[in-house]
C-alpha cells in the first residue's frame, strides 16, 4: 500500500470515529470517557475535548464522550468559548479512564481525573492576570498523589485553594479522635460552586486518609425529615443534631469569607456527643 491510500484510509477512519482497530497495529488501546459536569456556568456552549492537540469531542451540558486511544501517555485539554484549560499529562494503561470537566465561573473551568489520581485547573490567557479570587482559587497545578493517599501537607506560603484546604484538613484529621466518624454538615460560600468543591474535595481527602464520613445525600435526607434547612448554614446545635442522627462521632462545618484579592477557608470540627468545638482551622487564599 503506498503512503498516499494509506494517509486516506487512515484519515476516514479517525473521522468516523476512534476504534480499536484503528491502533491494531501500535498495541493496546484504552477507552477515555469524558463528562461535562452540569453546571449553571457556560451551559448554552459547546466543550470541545482535545487529546494530543487533536479535537475529539464536543460536548453539551452533561453530556459523556467516549473515545479509544493507545495506551502510553498522552495529553488532554478543554476548549470552552474562550476559555481554555492547560494541557494535562496522563498515562493510558489497560484500564478505562474517565475526566470530568467542571466550569466554575465565566472566568475559569477545571478539567480532572475520576477518583481524583491526577487533576489539573487551568484559566484563559485573557483571565490568567484577572484579580478574581475564583478564577485564581482552581488555577494550580496537577496532583502528583496517588488516589488511594492524597498529599495534605502543602507548603506554608502555597495559598491556593487547594494548599489552603490541605492545611486546614490536616489541622481537622490530627485533632479528631482516633477512627472517628465524621459528617461534613455544611461548608458555605457566595459562590455555590466553591462551596460544592471545597466539601467534594474535603470529602476525598479524608477519605483518602481512612477516616469514615457519611454520605452527604443521607445528610439532606436527615435534613428534609427533620425539616431543618436545606441549604447554607444551620446552627450549631441542629448541625449537631443533623451528625448525631446520621451516627457520626464529630461533625465538620466550614465557609469561605472575603472578596477580591484575599478569601479565607474556616473548618470546625464539633464532637457529637458533647457539642465541644474539637479543632479550627482557618487559612487564606
Amino acid at each position: 500500500m503506498n503512503k498516499t491510500v494509506y494517509a486516506v484510509l487512515c484519515t476516514a477512519l479517525l473521522f468516523a470515529g476512534f476504534t480499536a482497530g484503528v491502533y491494531a497495529q501500535s498495541g493496546g488501546t484504552v477507552e477515555i470517557i469524558v463528562q461535562r459536569a452540569d453546571s449553571k456556568v457556560n451551559q448554552g456552549f459547546r466543550e470541545r475535548i482535545y487529546i494530543d492537540g487533536k479535537s475529539q469531542l464536543n460536548l453539551r451540558n452533561g453530556d459523556i464522550g467516549k473515545i479509544v486511544i493507545p495506551q502510553g501517555e498522552h495529553t488532554i485539554y478543554a476548549e470552552l468559548y474562550t476559555l481554555t484549560t492547560q494541557r494535562m499529562q496522563f498515562t493510558a494503561g489497560s484500564s478505562p479512564i474517565t475526566f470530568v470537566v467542571t466550569p466554575y465561573s465565566t472566568e475559569n473551568f477545571v478539567i480532572e481525573r475520576s477518583g481524583g489520581q491526577s487533576s489539573a485547573a487551568a484559566l484563559a490567557p485573557s483571565a490568567a492576570a484577572a484579580s478574581s479570587a475564583a478564577a485564581r482559587a482552581f488555577a494550580s497545578p496537577p496532583a502528583a498523589a496517588p488516589a488511594a493517599a492524597p498529599a495534605v501537607n502543602a507548603a506554608p506560603d502555597d495559598t491556593s485553594v487547594e494548599a489552603s484546604l490541605a492545611r486546614a484538613a490536616e489541622i481537622i484529621m490530627n485533632r479528631a479522635p482516633p477512627n472517628s466518624k465524621m459528617a461534613i454538615v455544611y461548608v458555605t460560600a457566595s459562590d455555590a460552586e466553591i462551596s460544592e468543591f471545597i466539601a467534594g474535595e474535603l470529602e476525598f481527602i479524608m477519605v483518602g486518609k481512612g477516616f469514615t464520613l457519611i454520605d452527604r445525600s443521607e445528610l439532606d435526607r436527615i435534613r428534609r425529615e427533620q425539616s431543618f434547612q436545606m441549604s447554607g448554614e444551620v446552627d450549631d446545635t441542629q448541625a449537631v443534631s443533623i451528625g448525631k442522627i446520621a451516627g457520626a462521632d464529630v461533625i465538620i462545618t466550614g465557609s469561605v469569607t472575603g472578596t477580591g484579592s484575599l478569601r479565607r477557608l474556616r473548618l470546625r470540627a464539633l464532637s457529637t456527643e458533647t457539642g465541644q468545638v474539637l479543632a479550627a482551622a482557618s487559612e487564606r487564599f
